[in-house]
């Protein structure tokens, strides 16, 4: 936790029951410490693919209706191409180059 923030870091590339696991234990964060930003730190992830991409959507989704906003930090440059070859709605979560920039960034 930073303040009202909820700072988490995947360093290891995900497969579902992390991405499960994730959510789950976000969302209880959320609730317990009264969150209103989640800083999803990626940066040690070297691939995602677009299942595994959804899978953070839908995380953010459950986050935005709990009263936090997700943000994406860290995204490797080629984690980022290979979603956009796949045609992967980026746009969908909001992303920053880093923690400092993730909590700057201002969100709806």
């Amino acid at each position: 936790m930073i303040g009202k923030v909820v700072f988490a870091s995947l360093q290891i590339d995900p497969h579902p029951p992390l991405l499960t696991w994730l959510r789950d234990d976000l969302s209880r964060m959320v609730v317990q410490h009264r969150a209103g930003r989640v800083l999803l730190d990626l940066s040690g992830t070297l691939s995602l693919d677009a299942y595994e991409f959804e899978h953070l959507v839908a995380t953010g989704r459950a986050l935005k209706l709990l009263g936090a906003r997700t943000v994406l930090v860290g995204m490797r440059p080629g984690v980022v191409a290979a979603l956009a070859a796949l045609d992967v709605d980026l746009a969908a979560l909001p992303g920053a180059r880093d923690v400092e920039q993730g909590l700057a960034l201002p969100l709806p």
